[in-house]
């Protein structure tokens, strides 16, 4: 499923990041590969709050779309 359908504070294990080349590459550089945990901390306004490898990540909706992940 979508990140962006995934709940609050729930650990997820990335599956796949979809999107165009440009897109993928940016979440990959920014940590999210799959195999990672990532869990949604918050949500302000259409944009997430989003740890990743110890790190606190700011996502809109429609990159948040594209991280497919399965529950961890």
């Amino acid at each position: 499923m979508p990140l962006s359908l995934t709940e609050f504070n729930h650990f997820y294990i990335i599956n796949k990041v979809c999107g165009l080349e440009k897109q993928r590459h940016y979440l990959e550089s920014l940590g999210f590969v799959p195999g990672t945990q990532v869990t949604i901390l918050s949500e302000l306004h259409g944009y997430y709050v989003v740890m990743v490898k110890g790190s606190k990540i700011g996502l809109d909706k429609e990159l948040a779309k594209k991280i497919i992940v399965c529950a961890g």
